[in-house]
């Protein structure tokens, strides 16, 4: 394994693309070429194995299970390459190895998390939203979508579904509403600060923030999942907005988020009992969210939206004043870029088998992870 060369360079970034906007075609000729060059190159280990279901006798998962036994890698090198051999164990039916390899993927890690630190602040943060003046700015256009949730909830998916919509538009994640949402050079923290001597003005400066560059007429889709950190602000922007959290069991949610490499962010996902905390925090917050939000704030099964789509989208459309439309079960043919560990589960469509994989690791998890806490 080496450095990336200037030549490799136009060949992963040509693979990445296409592996974001699900043409997997163009990915792999693009990656055949950087192979060629590097059999060994990191990235493009990578984005094969997130744009690839692997087969037996891989000659990939040979070299990234060949060069994870070298001698000497550095502990996020080994991760990672430790990450991949999991994901591709997985794709092959191989459980128990799986779930070995994923353990030592994240001891190998080696990430750390202050969860006493980040519930405390959860909890002043809840407190002082509480504590605050309930302020409604007037509603006027945009008319906006949030989706939030845990990570691996099915964010994604609802999403591009309600993208495919042709009367509404996928922003995807937008890094928007937490930086709206500051005020800095305090001293103190900067949303904590925001919430102190809260007013109509402030919100309407927060509203502008995040409103920059987004159209100002249309229905649009920010489905940045943490948002779930800020769902007390969004009635309070856009009193008009709809607000759906995308709900998946627990130990499904925190198993998917616990076997993948998210690269950068999510600390708290390499280790069980951090995982486990946050996801109790993020609902915490989405209780204070849907005190705010009412009737605009729905519930969605992953389970029930893969099972019966229609039946779930046709409610959230109506509340926008739309129509179910065929195209919403078809995400898969939706156009748009998708830079998330979901993008090829998407790219294949609806199947309600998708979310149930985790199931063959739940006596596992719940003797060996939830049984250790």
């Amino acid at each position: 394994m080496t450095d990336t060369p200037d030549t490799l360079r136009p060949l992963l970034a040509r693979a990445e693309t296409a592996l974001n906007a699900g043409r997997f075609d163009d990915m792999h000729a693009a990656l055949d070429a950087a192979f060629a060059i590097d059999p060994g190159c990191l990235a493009g280990l990578w984005t094969y194995t997130y744009g690839t279901r692997f087969a037996a006798h891989d000659a990939v998962l040979e070299r990234i299970e060949s060069y994870a036994r070298q001698p000497g890698l550095a502990p996020p090198l080994r991760a990672q390459l430790l990450f991949m051999r999991a994901k591709a164990l997985d794709d092959l039916g191989r459980h128990a190895e799986t779930f070995e390899v994923v353990l030592e993927a994240n001891e190998t890690k080696g990430a750390t998390f202050d969860t006493p630190a980040i519930t405390a602040l959860t909890h002043r943060l809840i407190t002082a939203v509480r504590a605050a003046p309930d302020i409604r700015l007037n509603a006027q256009g945009p008319r906006m979508i949030f989706v939030l949730g845990m990570p691996r909830s099915g964010t994604s998916l609802i999403a591009q579904m309600l993208g495919a919509h042709p009367a509404i538009t996928n922003l995807g994640e937008r890094v928007a509403l937490g930086p709206a949402l500051e005020r800095r050079q305090t001293g103190a923290n900067p949303h904590l600060a925001f919430l102190d001597g809260i007013d109509q003005a402030r919100l309407e400066t927060a509203r502008a923030r995040y409103l920059d560059g987004v159209p100002e007429a249309g229905i649009f889709v920010d489905k940045m999942p943490e948002n779930y950190l800020f769902a007390w602000a969004i009635p309070m922007l856009f009193p008009d907005a709809l607000i759906l959290h995308m709900r998946r069991d627990r130990l499904a949610t925190c198993w998917s988020c616990y076997k993948n490499d998210f690269r950068e962010g999510h600390r708290y996902s390499y280790d069980w009992a951090d995982l486990t905390a946050q996801y109790d925090r993020h609902l915490n917050l989405c209780a204070l969210g849907r005190e705010r939000a009412g009737e605009a704030w729905h519930e969605v099964s992953l389970d029930r939206l893969t099972a019966h789509p229609e039946q779930v989208l046709t409610p959230i459309l109506a509340a926008l004043g739309l129509s179910w439309d065929a195209a919403c079960a078809a995400p898969e043919r939706a156009g748009g870029a998708m830079p998330t560990l979901s993008k090829w589960q998407v790219r294949q469509g609806i199947d309600p088998a998708m979310a149930q994989g985790w199931r063959a690791y739940e006596p596992m998890i719940r003797a060996r992870l939830e049984g250790a806490r």
